[in-house]
């Protein structure tokens, strides 16, 4: 292959610890890609990346898009389900944050997620199973349409639910683990405890979207401002190469929204290499774009 001259590369750099336990050990790097025109690239080739590993070109031997087994989770935060029976009711009424939140989660099943593993849960101050790992569309939409938002406690805490939904995935031997998280705002404490949470995400290969429904007016007396929640919740979700959205930005028009997430989720791309990291000495990884004008969208993530 002929040399690029340095100048006509666009260099798409994240830098981050990889661990492993022996010389030689696999590990799947996912990444997204945007082209100069801020689209997601859907045609990448395998000659248009480089990964380095100190500096050091590793050879790709594996690249994968959306043909990976990937399995799913769906959680809700009880606080955006209020405690009703008529859902038909509701909607006639002017659609809910739990009303807009299942439409989402319908449509992704219905046109996108196809026959993947799926579990839907929902919290409070706990995660509740309601569908554990299930290929089956419809037993998934049964389950979200069971959700009810009787709370047992008086305020929603992500920190503890968030915690036993990455045990959760990292149950499952697929590669790519995409968690949905549907919310009003981050609460305060959990808000708190951001650090640890980012930490704890980052470490996984969980890939983690986040829809919020909160209003600039404000929610409840537990969660944070918009403004500082909205800042929050884009952190989490970027530090897992995921990304967050506020449906007030959509309005009337969520399936754009739910289109955009799930343009988000198939056009990440997973490559394959022989690592020479170990416990006590972890390597600097950096991966390359040679597409002219294109860069990685969102932090590269590790999973061995």
């Amino acid at each position: 292959m002929k040399a690029i001259p340095w100048r006509f590369l666009i260099i798409c750099c994240v830098f981050f610890p990889v661990w492993a336990t022996t010389a030689k050990t696999p590990v799947f790097v996912t990444a997204s890609l945007i082209d100069k025109n801020n689209l997601f690239i859907e045609d990448l080739t395998q000659d248009e990346i480089q990964i380095l590993e100190n500096d050091q070109p590793r050879p790709i031997e594996f690249m994968a898009k959306d043909e990976l087994p990937v399995v799913y989770g769906i959680v809700f935060d009880r606080a955006m389900l209020p405690d009703f029976e008529d859902i038909d009711r509701s909607r006639r009424a002017g659609k809910t944050g739990a009303v807009s939140g299942r439409d989402i989660a319908y449509e992704l099943i219905d046109k996108h997620l196809g026959k993947q593993v799926i579990w839907v849960g929902t919290y409070d101050r706990d995660l509740e199973v309601a569908l554990d790992f299930s290929p089956d569309g419809f037993r998934a939409k049964e389950a979200i349409q069971q959700l009810r938002g009787v709370r047992r406690n008086e305020e929603s805490f992500l920190y503890g639910a968030l915690f036993k939904a990455v045990t959760k995935m990292n149950q499952r031997s697929e590669k790519r683990r995409i968690l949905l998280l549907l919310l009003d705002a981050i609460d305060s404490p959990s808000a708190g405890k951001a650090k640890a949470l980012r930490n704890l995400l980052s470490s996984t290969n969980i890939e983690l979207f986040i829809i919020s429904f909160a209003t600039k007016m404000g929610g409840s007396r537990s969660s944070m401002p918009y403004s500082m929640s909205e800042a929050v919740l884009k952190d989490l979700a970027y530090a897992t190469s995921g990304d967050a959205f506020s449906s007030a930005s959509y309005g009337d028009h969520l399936e754009d929204l739910s289109r955009r997430i799930y343009n988000h989720i198939r056009t990440f791309y997973t490559f394959g290499f022989q690592s020479e990291a170990a416990p006590d000495k972890p390597t600097k990884l950096s991966i390359r774009c040679l597409r002219p004008g294109a860069r990685v969208k969102h932090h590269a993530t590790v999973a061995p």
